[in-house]
């Protein structure tokens, strides 16, 4: 079995999605584990279900602390983008002459955000 961290590398690279169900599927066997429900066969294999289970709460902990900052990752990008999207969707709704007044005044009113934004857009 793998030490915690080194398991930890093996899904740093994967989408929250698969770590998900690598989190599900420790936990079913946790379950399963808890609830005596192991099938012998288990039991005639290396390692011990009993060592399984306790590794299985160090990679709990990695697992998780992965999820949470993926989850992180995941709100702040969404929070960086909000100003963007909004204004993506209220020009989507202007001719180019309105489209264009927006901007110079957006531009005036906070140039911060219209610089941020034109960045924003040159790498879409």
């Amino acid at each position: 079995m793998l030490n915690p961290k080194d398991y930890r590398k093996e899904f740093e690279d994967d989408s929250l999605k698969k770590i998900l169900q690598e989190r599900d599927r420790i936990i079913d066997f946790m379950h399963d584990f808890e609830a005596n429900k192991i099938p012998k066969k288990y039991f005639e294999r290396g390692p011990k279900p009993e060592i399984v289970y306790f590794t299985h709460l160090e990679y709990l902990k990695e697992l998780c602390d992965l999820i949470k900052s993926r989850m992180e990752e995941r709100n702040n990008k969404t929070v960086r983008l909000s100003p963007f999207l909004a204004i993506e969707e209220v020009i989507s709704k202007f001719d180019d002459e309105k489209q264009k007044e927006f901007f110079n005044d957006l531009k005036s009113k906070d140039p911060e955000l219209y610089y941020k934004y034109l960045e924003w857009k040159v790498t879409q």
